[in-house]
């Protein structure tokens, strides 16, 4: 008894530390898993400035436009990065408005960041050489912006501990080098000059906020892709992906990007990180091109399982300390019947229920109520409840909790 009682203040306490990070974080079941938010605020600043290449000295502010929830009262706000795509040679920040204001409504702050490109009305088309300069010049001025987000955190209210990035085809590619390349990777003859040209693995794009970390704790790649697998370590972040299987710009599988590089897309990323334990969602488009999967109607099914799916992944990392994968379980004398159930569920034991809280596999809260020790799952009849599994987490009266899974038919 006196174990069961120490453990259960531990647990108390554990519980209680949790729901004070949820209302600082705002994990209430709903937030970054649902559009909770309807009008966004955009807020431009420099994060960084830098050469547009080696041998044209001219200089480049570095600009990103951060999005916000309007009204928003949370205060430690999970951030993500986003980078545009456009083979290295063209676009900027603009053109991920929709996605910065879409996390934005999800409850993130989305920055969605201008990086250095190659100046074609300069020197032409690049070569594969010109191409992997650029592509570092890329990563160093990610890795800047995220180190910057870290450093305003306080203005914009932002978990420091969860920073994500993601991007559009070479914004993808960007995103992805940043996160799984480290510095004692083993590197091609062909990479290093690239790499030590842009001030190695932390980059040169704004050396103000190296004291800061560039590491991400998730990525969203939206037809990436990566030069060597191998980089891809146990622990690293995970990521949620969406590629179509015939792209003809970033391959699917294996082959070389615009025709100059040789990468490995999803289809071989997302088997390497399953080896690795990574958590992670592939979707993948049969038939799909390069950017006809996000637009065309016939792929809508596709996009909107995608959507779900990496809300759903980046919602468990953020709410990770609200409803864990693996809920600690408090083993009191108790009971739980009938399960299956469908009304309602009797709780049997030898203490008294004080409150319940129902969670899908989602992780959003699911009305019921508690009356004795009986737990209505349908207090409000203009509320279904759907078949399916459910977590149910119990508080009792003696202050100690209990967890239990239960199937719903």
């Amino acid at each position: 008894m006196k174990i069961f009682r120490y453990t259960s203040i531990i647990f108390c306490l554990i519980f209680f530390a949790d729901a004070a990070k949820a209302q600082l974080n705002g994990c209430d079941g709903k937030r970054y898993r649902q559009e909770v938010f309807t009008e966004t605020k955009v807020t431009t600043v420099k994060y960084g400035r830098n050469e547009i290449i080696n041998f044209n000295k001219d200089t480049l502010d570095l600009m990103m436009d951060i999005y916000e929830p309007l009204g928003d009262v949370t205060t430690q706000r999970p951030a993500i990065v986003l980078a545009f795509g456009g083979a290295f040679i063209s676009g900027d920040r603009t053109q991920l408005s929709d996605l910065g204001r879409y996390y934005a409504r999800l409850g993130y702050v989305a920055a969605c960041i201008d990086y250095r490109t190659y100046p074609i009305f300069l020197f032409g088309f690049p070569d594969s050489t010109a191409i992997l300069d650029v592509v570092f010049k890329a990563i160093s001025d990610m890795k800047a912006s995220i180190r910057y987000i870290r450093s305003v955190s306080n203005q914009f209210k932002i978990d420091t501990n969860m920073v994500f990035v993601g991007g559009v085809s070479a914004g993808a590619i960007t995103a992805i080098h940043s996160t799984y390349l480290h510095a004692d990777d083993s590197l091609s003859s062909y990479l290093k000059p690239a790499i030590a040209a842009n001030g190695g693995f932390q980059g040169n794009s704004n050396n103000a906020t190296l004291k800061y970390s560039s590491r991400v704790s998730g990525v969203l790649n939206l037809s990436g892709a990566i030069f060597d697998l191998s980089w891809i370590r146990v622990g690293d972040p995970p990521m949620a992906s969406m590629q179509g299987t015939a792209d003809n710009v970033v391959p699917y599988t294996d082959g070389k990007a615009a025709g100059l590089v040789t990468v490995k897309g999803s289809g071989l990323i997302h088997p390497v990180l399953k080896s690795k334990k990574i958590k992670e969602v592939l979707v993948s488009v049969p038939g799909g091109m390069h950017t006809d999967i996000y637009f065309e109607a016939p792929f809508k099914p596709y996009l909107d399982s995608f959507t779900v799916y990496a809300r759903k992944l980046f919602a468990d990392i953020v709410c990770n300390q609200i409803i864990s994968s693996n809920p600690i379980v408090i083993k009191t004398n108790i009971s739980i019947y009938p399960n299956p159930a469908s009304d309602f569920i009797i709780v049997a034991g030898d203490q008294k229920l004080k409150s319940v809280r129902l969670y899908d596999m989602l992780g959003r809260m699911v009305p019921a109520s508690v009356d004795g020790n009986r737990i209505d799952l349908k207090p409000n009849l203009a509320i279904k409840i759907n078949a399916g599994i459910y977590v149910l987490v119990m508080k009792f009266e003696n202050g100690s909790i209990g967890t239990a899974k239960v199937s719903v038919r």
